[in-house]
């Protein structure tokens, strides 16, 4: 699956699989396909899935910190925005789709009240049979290390740092998901970033 939401798990039960997205939709812009899936066309919404999927995976399980829960929180969020799509006003549709992603992995850390440490250690019971394994298992423990510290910034510093570099979102775009101005923005990433050094040197 490769951390790609399909377009068929995108919609739950309540809301039908819409037809295979016809080839001239792919070309169209997103508050296009937003308006043409507002008028009830749901290869159109199709499009967007396939379009974003991977990165609201990518956010959501970056979020809780959890792969298979994030998969959950990003099927969640496209119900949320085929049931929203009436309020989309336009003008920007990346980060509408990450601020309803955002705040749907928000509510389900408060409502499963998510411990702030984790078991994150790598278990094996044998030793690495090749030089792909051990390089395998080097660049895990590499982004486990990554995520332990991320763990411990505080929830703006982390989420600056995830829209900035993980969703690869300008400071204009994260000012839009955030609510907050630009400038407050670029003194998060920054003191983020240090802080995130900081904590990877302890950890040697």
């Amino acid at each position: 699956m490769g951390g790609v939401l399909p377009v068929r798990m995108a919609f739950p039960r309540l809301v039908r699989v819409p037809e295979p997205p016809e080839d001239a939709l792919v070309a169209r812009s997103d508050d296009d396909l937003m308006d043409l899936s507002r008028a009830g066309l749901r290869a159109a919404f199709a499009v967007l899935v396939e379009r974003y999927a991977r990165r609201v995976v990518d956010l959501c399980s970056r979020f809780v910190n959890d792969a298979g829960r994030g998969r959950e929180l990003a099927q969640d969020t496209w119900v949320l925005v085929w049931q929203g799509r009436e309020k989309y006003r336009g003008g920007g549709f990346l980060p509408w789709l990450v601020t309803l992603a955002r705040n749907h992995c928000r509510n389900d850390l408060r409502r499963r009240q998510v411990a702030s440490r984790r078991e994150r250690g790598l278990v094996t019971d044998e030793a690495p049979q090749s030089p792909r394994q051990l390089d395998t298992l080097l660049v895990e423990e590499r982004r486990r290390r990554v995520r332990a510290a991320l763990a411990e910034l505080s929830p703006p510093l982390r989420e600056a740092l995830l829209l900035r570099y993980a969703e690869e979102l300008r400071y204009d775009e994260i000012a839009a998901v955030v609510g907050t101005g630009e400038s407050t923005l670029r003194s998060r990433v920054h003191h983020g970033l240090k802080a995130l050094k900081e904590r990877l040197e302890k950890q040697r």
